[in-house]
């Protein structure tokens, strides 16, 4: 069984809370809280907000410690990149990746297979080892995937399976684990400039916005203020946004310096900003006539 877990954020938060629920004395690494803001306040991550929550240890990473207690680690979205010398004193580390490996190597697997129109997405365990996501095998699974699903639903679908075969990725921990095949192929770290979406065709636009509903999300220009665009369907709502090829239809949307909301609500609050703004005028007439 895996007696420790690493993890750093939202990504990792539902297996955390999976073992947490099925291991006895789960101990917790996490990376150390973020100064961020104007004021650098220091922020903790997810993944310790909830161990203080809920009373789990937890401890944040350090290349020097050994944890000597270790039976097996699962590590799900860890940020730190493990050094040689670390992996030597704590070789029984294990990662869940999310592509069928050894495709799709790197931070962004899940946004990069909905991006490449991909067929054949599943998840891989591995053994971590000195190079990226390129240890031994220890279990893989492809899953039943639509090409309309958001990232968010791929996530979703992929922990489901990983909690139904969590007994035999145990078994196989003590069986002979196999070695990646070649042909390896690698995502690239995404930033905020990738999920712009005013220059694209609108397929690809549906694409960045399915994609990047969790890392990103996908965003637009629209009349010089900055729309954050979550979900989109193809029917016009009230809010159509001209690209290359035509118009994109948001149904959830975060406008410049709001929450997020349905594009109804949004429809319904310009309109009243409109008619407040009109009765205004009529009101600024009469008293001036």
């Amino acid at each position: 069984m895996f007696n420790y877990f690493f993890g750093s954020d939202s990504r990792s938060i539902s297996y955390l809370k999976f073992l947490n629920d099925n291991t006895k004395n789960l101990s917790v690494v996490t990376t150390e809280p973020i100064k961020t803001g104007r004021g650098k306040n220091v922020k903790a991550n997810i993944i310790e907000n909830f161990c203080v929550e809920n009373n789990i240890h937890f401890k944040y990473f350090n290349q020097n410690d050994t944890y000597e207690d270790m039976s097996n680690a699962l590590c799900v979205s860890f940020k730190n990149i493990f050094s040689e010398d670390f992996l030597r004193m704590n070789n029984n580390i294990f990662n869940v990746h999310l592509s069928l490996l050894p495709k799709f190597k790197g931070p962004s697997p899940v946004e990069t297979q909905i991006l490449n129109d991909e067929v054949n997405i599943g998840y891989s365990v591995f053994k971590i080892d000195e190079k990226v996501d390129s240890g031994p095998l220890i279990f893989s699974n492809k899953i039943k995937h639509k090409n309309d699903l958001y990232a968010s639903d791929v996530y979703k679908n992929m922990f489901n399976d990983f909690t139904n075969s969590l007994n035999e990725i145990i078994k196989n921990l003590n069986s002979e684990f196999i070695q990646q095949k070649e042909n390896e192929t690698f995502t690239k770290k995404f930033i905020k400039s990738d999920f712009w979406i005013n220059n694209d065709d609108v397929e690809t636009a549906q694409s960045k916005i399915r994609a990047f509903d969790v890392i990103g999300p996908a965003y637009v220009i629209h009349n010089d203020k900055n729309i954050k665009i979550h979900k989109y369907t193809n029917s016009n709502l009230g809010l159509e946004i001209k690209l290359n090829d035509g118009y994109i239809f948001p149904s959830e949307i975060t406008p410049e310096g709001k929450n997020r909301m349905e594009v109804e609500d949004y429809i319904r609050g310009i309109k009243w900003k409109y008619r407040q703004v009109f009765w205004l005028q009529i009101k600024i007439i009469l008293l001036t006539t």
